[in-house]
Parts: structure tokens; C-alpha cells; sequence
């Protein structure tokens, strides 16, 4: 089973990232691999945090952590 957070982190050497509008996101390979090309984060009052890709519902009621 594979577990998903979102968090405050600051990129290391190895990571790869994208900009958004003023949000930069950071993820490394294994992510990339089991995410996908396309992930969506979005809240849901019910829920909290989602995370979705192309395919189904990865994590749900997740909250921000700060590493």
C-alpha cells in the first residue's frame, strides 16, 4: 500500500518540481511513478484534501504537514 501526504518541504538534490502560479511543487521518481502524468489536489469539505489522478482517488483527508 502506498501512502500520499502533502507537505511543507524544501527540494533536495534528487527531487524534480513544478511552478504553478506561485506554488512550487515538489515530488521525487517514486511519485512519478505511481501518480502519473496528471494529479489533482483538491478540498472537499467532507473530506479535507484530496488527492485524484487520471484514474481514481489516491488520499483523502489529508491535511498539510510541515516537515
Amino acid at each position: 500500500m502506498v501512502a500520499y501526504d502533502l507537505a511543507l518541504d524544501e527540494p533536495r538534490q534528487d527531487d524534480s518540481h513544478v511552478q504553478i502560479d506561485n506554488f512550487l511543487f515538489i515530488y521525487d521518481e517514486k511519485a512519478s511513478e505511481e501518480i502519473g502524468a496528471f494529479v489533482k489536489i483538491d478540498f472537499v469539505p467532507s473530506q479535507g484534501l484530496k488527492m485524484i489522478n487520471a484514474n481514481q482517488t489516491l488520499a483523502y483527508a489529508l491535511q498539510l504537514k510541515t516537515l
